[in-house]
């Protein structure tokens, strides 16, 4: 009797992990499309501050051709067997800054200052894409803007495909001007 016990919780335990089989490759989640760096401060507000890290490698920026490309990004959410890619346009708004002003301090980025893409192309098979706010490295040396934090915010919207995340779609850049031209 004890050995029959015994078959039938091993079959009852076969059984169970092979009905567990391919749930790893399941679709879970939503499809929302978001901006990574609007929750890199684990969600408390929206703020991500230029430069940032310790190290060469946890810099949120890069220099190339005398152009200070401040990474930032989008992303979709969930795990979907659905792989197609899509788009989404980039914008800022002078009313969104000076809310991230008031809330974080310094001053308004000024508008020929810098230079942002109008829309992120995430191609078929990522669930995102990498883009840049570039400022010119010259202007940045210039007087008037030492010692100021210059804030912009920006953001994504009208995904073509997917949703647009609730919150996370906006980021308040806030460039620490005389850090990071210490790190130039």
């Amino acid at each position: 009797m004890k050995n029959k016990f015994i078959l039938l919780i091993a079959s009852f335990c076969a059984f169970a992990f092979s009905a567990c089989e391919g749930d790893g490759d399941a679709d879970y989640g939503f499809g929302k499309v978001y901006m990574p760096q609007a929750v890199s401060t684990g969600g408390l507000n929206n703020s991500y501050a230029v430069p940032s890290g310790g190290g060469d490698d946890t810099y949120n920026f890069r220099v190339a051709n005398g152009t200070v490309k401040i990474v930032l990004g989008i992303m979709r959410s969930g795990k979907l067997s659905d792989k197609k890619g899509y788009t989404a346009d980039v914008y800022t708004s002078a009313e969104d800054t000076a809310a991230a002003v008031a809330g974080f301090g310094g001053e308004a980025m000024p508008e020929g200052l810098y230079s942002l893409p109008a829309t992120v192309v995430v191609p078929d098979g990522k669930t995102g894409e990498t883009f840049y706010l570039g400022i010119s490295a010259a202007s940045l040396s210039k007087d008037e803007y030492a010692g100021k934090k210059l804030v912009l915010s920006v953001g994504i919207r009208n995904p073509s495909a997917y949703e647009l995340a609730d919150t996370g779609t906006k980021t308040a850049v806030i460039v620490d001007v005389d850090a990071l031209k210490a790190l130039l």
